[in-house]
């Protein structure tokens, strides 16, 4: 059976604080993505392309909102998976850094709150589940946000929930974007997953998105302008590298999922641990 996903991946700058200015940029990528490439049926932008980086309070939205029902409108346009990196949520009294996720036909199917914000700068309240979803008659994708690529848990999470693609709204521009981009190698390998971190561009981020297939070769990797990555992704080779190996030999997965052991170290509070005596800088206030 052919398990073909054509995706689109936008690396693409951003207005500050000018939603609309950047949902009509982010139609005008997609667009592009169709007329050069009909057969891709995923599309996903960087974290926070929308807002830019203005003030949460000033930018925040429900979801539903008037930034989901454009977004809505273009999966529904354009016939397309989308997730459109993702936007400050306004759900009551709290804020989230959540990216939504739309159907060809405009639904919104799911939405994903970013589990680790970039403590102690980013000031969003945290996400308390990981998240996958289906694209029909092909396979499993997760999500996940910029720094949540630094917490293996995550991904291993999506990939325990059956995740064969795993996509990465990112919004980084500081120094350590090369040690993410080893990262995402290793998640890759590691996993035996297709890996897609898709970065802005100034102001905010520094581009160097990258594609990595499941052995954690690199596909794809932008430089540092607007580009759309677009790539043809075969799920079935996420099968067969789990089933003979990375280079024919590390069956990484099949090992992880074989053996009975589970790890429990969560379970204990974070003041009680060892590693929480070990670690300052963090305040109530700060994880709020």
């Amino acid at each position: 059976m052919s398990r073909l996903l054509g995706l689109g991946a936008c690396q693409m700058e951003s207005n500050f604080g000018d939603i609309q200015s950047n949902l009509d940029a982010l139609d005008r990528h997609i667009r592009s993505i169709k007329f050069y490439s009909p057969w891709v049926r995923l599309v996903c932008a960087p974290e926070l392309i929308i807002p830019g980086l203005s003030r949460m309070k000033d930018t925040a939205q429900p979801i539903p909102g008037p930034i989901t029902s454009f977004c809505s409108d273009l999966a529904k346009k354009y016939q397309v998976y989308l997730v459109p990196g993702s936007i400050y949520e306004k759900s009551g009294p709290s804020i989230y850094n959540t990216a939504p996720v739309f159907d060809p036909q405009g639904k919104l199917i799911t939405t994903y709150r970013k589990m680790y914000p970039w403590r102690p700068h980013e000031k969003t309240n945290s996400g308390k589940q990981t998240v996958t979803f289906e694209v029909q008659g092909v396979g499993i994708v997760g999500l996940c946000i910029c720094y949540d690529l630094w917490f293996p848990e995550v991904i291993r999470d999506l990939v325990w929930k059956g995740a064969e693609v795993i996509l990465i709204p990112t919004l980084t521009g500081t120094q350590d974007r090369r040690q993410e981009l080893i990262l995402c190698q290793a998640a890759a390998a590691t996993n035996q997953c297709y890996i897609v971190s898709v970065n802005g561009l100034r102001p905010g981020g520094k581009g160097h998105s990258v594609i990595i297939e499941p052995e954690g070769n690199i596909v794809q990797k932008a430089d540092q302008l607007p580009e759309n990555m677009i790539a043809m992704l075969d799920l079935e080779q996420v099968t067969r590298v789990r089933q003979y190996g990375n280079s024919g030999v590390s069956r990484v997965m099949g090992s992880y999922f074989h053996e009975k052991h589970r790890f429990g170290h969560q379970k204990e509070s974070y003041q009680k641990s060892l590693a929480g005596n070990l670690i300052t800088g963090f305040s109530t206030s700060d994880t709020q």
